[in-house]
């Protein structure tokens, strides 16, 4: 087993970020389980959809203990002024068209 010493060689060296990262602004946010991934460009249709600020979070129906995480997430977002949809990975299944 390899074990570190703490120096200045481990240590994390931050640097100025890149223009184009302090020039951007974010419109929305979208919160989506990594199996969602794909589904991309549905994603995209439904997070346009908000107006700017929005939140737009998507859970698995089957699983309680990450529902119960985004109500609260939903709430603070809200409680901050932003505008919530919240939807299940079914209902967005729905909306899909089949090919």
């Amino acid at each position: 087993m390899m074990r570190y010493r703490h120096n200045r060689e481990y240590r994390y060296r931050f640097t100025n970020p890149p223009k184009a990262i302090l020039n951007a602004r974010l419109d929305n946010i979208a919160i989506v389980p990594a199996s969602m991934l794909p589904l991309t460009n549905i994603l995209k249709e439904k997070v346009n959809t908000l107006p700017k600020g929005g939140v737009f979070l998507c859970y698995a129906q089957e699983n309680s203990r990450q529902r119960r995480i985004l109500e609260r997430v939903e709430e603070t977002f809200r409680e901050h002024g932003h505008v919530v949809r919240s939807l299940s990975m079914r209902e967005v299944y729905k909306t899909t068209p089949n090919f």
